[in-house]
């Protein structure tokens, strides 16, 4: 696997191209806060971008859902990655977890951006079992995510998703040394300043390598610590999600 990233430059024709795309909006429920010390102290004054293990998944099994493969916002389907997830997922596309999405897609396409939130909050343990994270929680979610962990459980060891989890991580991290670098916390703070109204102590930038459109945003508060959780691809996104007041309204809206 031999992938490069490259990311895009701030400029005018860059925006006039994304000003097109769905932006979404805020939610206040897909993800909660259960702030330990140690949380609180590594993250204050800090934006993290991240391409979370969990959330990675989560995007593969959209991209195999029919939706997925027919809306034209939802994945980008232009890069190699794109095509290398197809090559080695693509067999398993009738597996019972891209079937359980398919099922609640169709029936609720805000479903997307619930079920992407919400993993946000999960992580894969050394038992290949999902757990919650130590500082978040998903009770408040509109969706029962415990309905599908099983079912992800098993694609993730059906298709051994770990292991090209792992081979990809020099990519990931690429993206993410080069999304850092714009990041900072001045840039975000005065950009989502203009979104929110208080400012936050944190924000967690989560990125995958196929995601498109639909950016969101999750507001969380807790013990006095308030943390922003930033859905976008890239950071040029991010900038122009916090600063864009006019909410485009689609069905994937959060």
């Amino acid at each position: 696997m031999n992938i490069r990233y490259k990311a895009f430059a701030l400029g005018t024709a860059f925006l006039g191209a994304v000003t097109m795309m769905s932006v979404g909006c805020r939610s206040y429920s897909d993800v909660a806060a259960h702030y330990s010390n140690k949380h609180i102290k590594e993250n204050n004054n800090q934006v993290t971008a991240q391409i979370p293990e969990a959330s990675e998944l989560g995007y593969i099994l959209m991209a195999l859902s029919d939706i997925g493969n027919t809306d034209n916002e939802m994945i980008d389907k232009g890069s190699p990655y794109y095509q290398e997830v197809m090559s080695y997922f693509g067999r398993f596309k009738d597996h019972k977890a891209v079937k359980l999405i398919n099922r609640d897609l169709k029936q609720d396409p805000a479903i997307f951006t619930h079920l992407r939130n919400g993993l946000y909050a999960y992580r894969f343990n050394d038992r290949n079992r999902m757990v919650l994270k130590t500082d978040y929680r998903i009770d408040l979610n509109p969706i029962d995510l415990r309905v599908y962990t099983g079912a992800i459980e098993d694609f993730m060891k059906d298709s051994k998703f770990r292991s090209f989890y792992k081979q990809h991580e020099a990519f990931y991290n690429d993206i993410i040394k080069q999304e850092s670098a714009q990041l900072t916390m001045n840039a975000v703070s005065a950009n989502m300043t203009k979104r929110y109204r208080t400012p936050f102590n944190s924000y967690q930038v989560i990125m995958s390598p196929l995601m498109k459109g639909y950016n969101s945003s999750v507001e969380l508060d807790g013990r006095g610590f308030r943390e922003c959780l930033i859905f976008a691809q890239t950071a040029n996104q991010v900038m122009l999600y916090s600063a864009n007041q006019a909410v485009v309204q689609n069905a994937y809206n959060d």
